[in-house]
């Protein structure tokens, strides 16, 4: 990116390159700090004060420069590619896989990032990936004598002994020097049977490197293979020196000495490998456990592996990967896991609780529900066992059932939250807003959501709906997605009607079309500081305070407007009206649970664009695998164009009639009161209620509803059928 700066700017960055060439990092970093004053845009600087940040060990503060140059220059490949440097420093791992593959789709030409991609790879355990990276590498550098020696360590393990020979004596051959390829080739010939070459090798890597303790350990190995015990005790005992605490080393001098018929001296080694092993085994229990309590669910399974390396007899720690995994969308994987588990346990009704919530998470329910079901026959009084039993009977359309369950869990325990959440959602999709609404608020007390976790803390005590607002102010926040904010804030104007200063806080890409809505004195940018206020609430607690029932929804719309110039931009765009114009939503966040159930397949909505109309995708996100094909269809695609919802609204305002799934935007046009047809899954969410064509919500909305579970093709059938019918 070109930038233009003042020459003395200019001057000082090339002083500090100067400085940086020549190793005097610390005046290197004192000129380009003089120029980040001058220029604090200044996207070299920036990236050169990461660098130096990276050289001098302070990873974190490289991190934080190199995402101040992508702030400027998103498409800078190697500030992906040194971030993700910086990022691997700091064992944030998963982070760090994104970045190099954010790198690598800039520029695919660049063997370090390759290689470096490689490296954390095979430190998460994806050997296979990591050799993919390793061989890119080497297709783009194939002098690179550590890519060689890394491709020998994958196949290594791998279990591929003779290409991996063939790899690490590639890299010895472009440098001779490599410890670590004669480390290896040492324990590849060890593998293959050929001991007297591989003791060869790995006194090579000793020789050059005496304090290598991994080729003092793999030298022991080989010598007690062959019989040579007093050598191999030695030989051990310097891996020791060199690492006191490495339990594998102690466990492999223990089985020397019985060898040696060293009795006493074995049951001591033992003893203190057996202690190593299990303050490791601790070490990584606990680091799983914090890791997981800190949301980086891969991070945490990589240590309760660890972990189990060390010891598979532990059901616990089984159940522990497990939902790790889960907690990563690793299904198949934390099914592996909960079943060692209940191979350890097979009567542990906590066990089966949690392979109920990972088939729960695949969706498989029936699956889910008979686990659901041990869990209640083997602990009658589980109160979470009821919970999540009815809450996949609810999925599966078996509300009546699920509400029992419900009710038996709150029998046991009258504050189960999750339960009474559950709870709520049921009553609201019949339309008992009465009970819903005041079952709606312990989603602030139930742990596993994630609002629970997001919670935020005010000074200012919360509205309820009794205490007086005249001449008080009131604070309005945004606590759901974007659709939900759509729905609640129409409560504003009545807040305004009791006298109240409004302050609605929402996302910035809502900002300018909640300017629009009526009584709202100010609008603040999520994150940014809020101003004094005397009360706060949560958008979706206004119905609770409002005592809103289903015959007193406050329905009248339009509520949002859209902005007249943005409007007529779209006018002239899209030039003039011949046919009716139909805007299309097939799918929402991927991030959504519901994700899986509520977004429709694109292949499916085809059947659509047959009918005699000029159809518009207002997605503003399309999916990688959607959009080869919607290219192919007759559909204007304007997704570029879609900064905010404002502009989605001015362009709702200018078509004839909105078909979308739920999702944010069938808020938005029923709020803007367009025409829109709402193509529901089932079971339904509870807002829509859970039969009628009909929302108390939005007058102008109409909607579709599923006949049976994942059964698009009849819905959309029918909303073909309705639209050919539009004039």
């Amino acid at each position: 990116m070109t930038q233009a700066h003042s020459p003395q700017a200019g001057q000082l960055f090339a002083q500090g390159l100067q400085f940086h060439g020549e190793g005097d990092l610390a005046q290197a970093m004192r000129a380009y700090e003089q120029v980040l004053k001058l220029a604090p845009d200044h996207i070299d600087a920036l990236y050169h004060v990461g660098i130096v940040g990276f050289q001098t060990g302070n990873f974190e503060m490289a991190a934080g420069f190199f995402r101040s140059v992508l702030a400027l220059a998103p498409d800078d490949a190697a500030a992906h590619s040194n971030l993700g440097n910086a990022l691997k420093e700091q064992q944030l791992l998963e982070e760090a896989l994104d970045s190099y593959a954010r790198a690598l789709s800039l520029n695919a030409a660049d063997a370090d990032t390759w290689f470096n991609r490689g490296a954390v790879l095979l430190a998460v355990g994806q050997p296979e990936d990591a050799l993919h990276s390793f061989e890119q590498a080497l297709t783009l550098n194939d002098a690179d004598d550590q890519a060689w020696q890394q491709r020998a360590a994958v196949l290594r393990q791998l279990g591929q002994h003779v290409p991996a020979l063939e790899s690490a004596e590639q890299a010895l051959a472009l440098n001779p020097q490599n410890i670590e390829a004669h480390n290896q080739r040492g324990a590849i010939l060890h593998a293959l049977g050929r001991l007297d070459d591989a003791a060869q090798s790995l006194r090579q890597a000793l020789a050059l490197l005496p304090e290598y303790a991994d080729a003092h350990h793999n030298l022991g190995l080989l010598l007690a293979a062959a019989g040579q015990l007093d050598d191999a005790l030695h030989c051990h005992d310097q891996a020791i020196a060199l690492q006191p605490q490495w339990h594998e080393a102690h466990a492999s001098r223990t089985a020397v000495l019985r060898q040696l018929s060293r009795r006493d001296d074995a049951q001591r080694a033992d003893a203190t490998a057996n202690k190593l092993r299990r303050e490791q085994l601790a070490d990584c229990r606990r680091l799983g456990e914090e890791l997981l309590a800190q949301g980086r669910a891969p991070a945490a399974a990589r240590h309760f592996a660890a972990a189990l390396r060390l010891d598979d007899s532990d059901a616990v720690l089984w159940q522990q990967h497990a939902r790790a995994l889960n907690a990563a969308a690793q299904r198949d994987e934390a099914l592996v896991s909960i079943g060692r588990a209940l191979a350890l346990k097979h009567d542990s009704a906590e066990f089966h609780l949690t392979r109920g919530v990972i088939l729960r998470g695949a969706a498989r329910y029936e699956e889910a529900l008979q686990s659901y079901q041990q869990v209640v026959q083997l602990a009658p009084r589980n109160t979470a066992g009821y919970t999540n039993l009815g809450s996949v009977q609810d999925q599966l359309g078996l509300a009546d059932l699920a509400m029992a369950n419900y009710e038996r869990a709150i029998a046991l325990d009258p504050g189960n939250a999750l339960a009474r959440w559950n709870r709520a959602l049921v009553h609201l999709r019949r339309g008992d807003y009465q009970q819903g609404w005041r079952d709606y608020e312990y989603r602030w007390k139930a742990e596993t959501l994630d609002l629970y976790k997001k919670q935020r803390d005010f000074a200012q005590p919360a509205w309820t709906g009794r205490e007086p607002l005249a001449g008080k102010t009131i604070l309005l926040h945004a606590e759901q997605g974007f659709g939900d904010t759509i729905q609640f804030c129409r409560y504003a104007p009545l807040l305004a009607r009791r006298d109240a200063v409004v302050v609605l806080e929402v996302k910035p890409a809502l900002v300018a079309l909640m300017g629009t809505l009526e009584g709202v004195s100010s609008i603040v940018v999520k994150g940014d500081a809020l101003p004094p206020s005397d009360y706060h609430i949560p958008l979706m607690s206004l119905p609770l305070a409002f005592d809103t029932r289903i015959d007193s929804v406050p329905a009248a719309t339009p509520y949002l407007a859209p902005d007249a110039a943005r409007v007529a931009h779209w006018r002239a765009a899209l030039g003039p009206r011949t046919r009716p114009r139909v805007g299309v939503v097939w799918s929402g966040s991927a991030a959504n649970q519901n994700d899986h159930n509520r977004s429709l397949p694109l292949p499916l909505l085809a059947a659509l664009f047959d009918a005699p109309c000029d159809f518009i995708s207002l997605q503003k996100e399309v999916r990688p695998d959607d959009q080869a094909l919607l290219d192919t269809l007759p559909v204007l695609q304007l997704a570029d164009q879609l900064r905010d919802f404002a502009d989605t609204a001015a362009l709702c305002a200018v078509l004839d009639l909105v078909i979308t799934v739920d999702t944010s935007v069938a808020h938005l046009a029923g709020a803007l009161s367009v025409p829109v047809w709402v193509m529901l899954q089932t079971p339904f969410e509870w807002r829509w209620l859970e039969q009628g064509a009909a929302s108390p919500w939005y007058p102008s909305a109409t909607l579709y509803r599923q006949a049976q579970r994942g059964d698009w093709t009849q819905l959309v059938e029918q909303v073909a059928a309705d639209l050919r019918q539009l004039r």
